[in-house]
C-alpha cells in the first residue's frame, strides 16, 4: 500500500517548519500504513498540476494539506478537480458551516470565503470545527495499466494546512476511515522514554534485543530507537492476528529493555519528565522550589503544565543577574566574586537560598553560559550547573554539563536535565 503525502504552500519552502508530515506520519504508522513519499510544492498552479498527476498515477493514497483556503494563491481544489476531470459543485451545507463560524463570532464573511463552499464532485466532506476550510475524502477507480482491466482504488484525502483545523480532522475522521479500510491485523505499540544517556548508548545497552526483527508464529516484532533533544525514545511494535499473541510479545520485549535500561527509562507512552517528577512528589508528598538563571524560568513552566502541580510546586524565582541571586536568594557576594556566578559553589547556593524562603522540601538551581556570547576558556558556551538539595535527606547534589547547540537547545537540555535529576533524587537513585 503506498501513501504519498503532498504538502502545498509557498512558505513551506522559505523557511517554515512543516509539522504536518511528523504528525501525519506518526499517526498513520499508528495503523499500520507509512508515508513512502512526501513532496513539497509552492503556490504555483502548473506545478501543483504536475505533482497531483504524477503522485495519483503511482500511488494507492495521497493526502494533501494546505492550499484550501479562500485567497487567490489557494488552489489545491481547484487543480485536483482538474487533475481528477471532476466539477466543483457548491454545497449548501458547508456554505452554511463557514457562515455559522463568522456569525458566531460577531464577524461579517468575506465574499471570497465562498469559495470553500465548492467542492469536488463525489467527494465526501470533512467538517472543520476550527476554521473554515472543509477537508474532503475522493475515491477514485483507474485502471492499473493500460492492457489491464483490473481497477485499482486510489484515496484522495484533501486537508487544511493549519495543524490545529488538521489535526482534529484526522483523528476525528481520516483515521477511522482509514483504519477500517486497510487495518487488517492487530497493531500495538509501546514507547519507552529514557534521559541520560545518548543514542549510542541506549543502543549499546539493548543491542542484543532489538538488532534483529522478531518474526515468530503469528506475529512480528519491530524496534526503533528515535533521538530527540536530551532525550531518547525505544519504540517497540508488535503485528499479529491474535491479540493476546501482540500483547505477550510486547510485553516480553518491554520487560527484556527495561532490563537492560533500568532508571535510565523515566516512562511510557504519554508520560514527559514533569509528569512523571509531579507524581512522584504528589505521592511521597513533597514540596518543590525552583531557582533558575541560565533556564529563565522554563522549568517552572514545564512543572506548571501539569494540572493538580500547585499542590508540590510552591515557587520559581528567575535570578538572572548576579545582584538578584545575591538579594534574593541569599548568594553570598564572595561566592559570586571568588568562584563566579556559573560555578557549582554558587549553584548549591541558590539551591539551598531557594529552598530555605520557600520553606519547601527540595530546592532545585540552575545557572550556566547559554551562548552565543559570554563564554570563556575556562567557562565556555554551554557550561551549566543543575543542584538540588533535600535538607531532610541530607542530600546535596550538583551535577556540571557541557552542552552543545544554539541557545534555546542548551536551556532545553538544562531542563530536561535538571528534572531527570530531580527524578532520580526522588526514586533514591541521586
Amino acid at each position: 500500500m503506498k501513501v504519498e503525502m503532498v504538502s502545498v504552500g509557498s512558505e513551506l519552502l522559505k523557511g517554515k517548519i512543516n509539522t504536518d508530515i511528523a504528525y501525519l506520519g506518526e499517526k498513520l504508522d499508528s495503523i499500520g500504513l507509512a508515508i513512502d513519499r512526501e513532496t513539497t510544492v509552492g503556490d504555483d498552479r502548473e506545478k501543483i498540476e504536475s505533482i497531483l498527476q504524477e503522485t495519483l498515477n503511482r500511488s494507492d493514497i495521497i493526502i494533501t494539506t494546505g492550499g484550501l483556503g479562500p485567497t487567490f494563491d489557494d488552489l489545491t481544489r481547484e487543480v485536483m478537480a482538474k487533475v481528477l476531470k471532476k466539477k466543483l459543485v457548491f454545497d449548501r451545507e458547508v456554505m452554511h458551516q463557514i457562515a455559522a463560524h463568522f456569525a458566531n463570532r460577531d464577524l461579517e464573511m468575506p465574499k471570497n470565503n465562498e469559495r470553500q463552499a465548492y467542492i469536488i464532485e463525489g467527494a465526501k466532506v470533512i467538517p472543520n470545527k476550527v476554521g473554515t476550510a472543509p477537508g474532503m475524502i475522493v475515491e477514485r477507480k483507474t485502471k492499473a495499466g493500460s492492457k489491464s482491466k483490473v481497477q485499482k482504488a486510489s484515496i484522495i484525502i484533501m486537508l487544511p494546512g493549519p495543524p490545529r483545523e488538521m489535526k482534529p480532522m484526522v483523528e476525528e475522521v481520516v483515521l477511522p476511515y482509514l483504519k477500517e479500510k486497510y487495518e487488517r491485523k492487530i497493531l500495538k505499540k509501546s514507547v519507552l522514554h529514557i534521559s541520560g544517556l545518548t543514542e549510542s548508548a541506549v543502543y549499546e545497552k539493548i543491542q542484543e534485543v532489538v538488532e534483529i526483527e522478531r518474526r515468530m508464529e503469528g506475529g512480528i516484532l519491530r524496534f526503533s530507537i528515535l533521538a530527540h533533544l536530551a532525550r531518547i525514545d525505544v519504540e517497540i511494535s508488535g503485528e499479529g492476528e491474535n491479540e493476546l499473541l501482540v500483547d505477550e510479545m510486547l510485553h516480553k520485549a518491554r520487560q527484556e529493555i527495561y532490563d537492560c535500561l533500568e532508571d535510565y527509562i523515566y516512562g511510557e507512552g504519554e508520560d514527559t519528565l514533569e509528569s512523571v517528577v509531579g507524581g512522584l512528589l504528589l505521592s511521597k508528598r513533597l514540596t518543590l522550589a525552583v531557582a533558575e538563571s541560565c533556564t529563565g524560568g522554563l522549568i517552572g513552566d514545564r512543572i506548571t503544565d501539569v494540572a493538580g502541580s500547585s499542590v508540590y510546586f510552591k515557587e520559581g524565582i528567575v535570578a538572572y543577574s548576579n545582584e538578584a541571586k545575591v538579594r534574593v536568594l541569599g548568594v553570598k557576594e564572595d561566592t559570586v566574586n571568588e568562584f563566579g556566578a556559573v560555578s557549582r559553589e554558587s549553584a548549591l547556593e541558590m539551591a539551598n537560598g531557594i529552598q530555605r524562603i520557600s520553606e519547601t522540601d527540595i530546592g532545585l538551581a540552575t545557572t550556566g553560559i547559554a551562548g552565543p556570547t559570554g563564554g570563556t576558556a575556562k567557562k565556555p558556551v554551554g557550561l551549566v550547573y543543575v543542584a538540588l538539595v533535600w535538607p531532610k535527606m541530607g542530600l546535596e547534589i550538583c551535577k556540571e554539563f557541557h552542552f552543545s547547540g544554539k541557545r534555546r537547545e542548551i536551556k532545553e537540555s538544562t531542563v530536561i536535565n535538571g528534572l531527570d535529576i530531580l527524578r532520580k533524587a526522588l526514586m533514591g537513585k541521586g
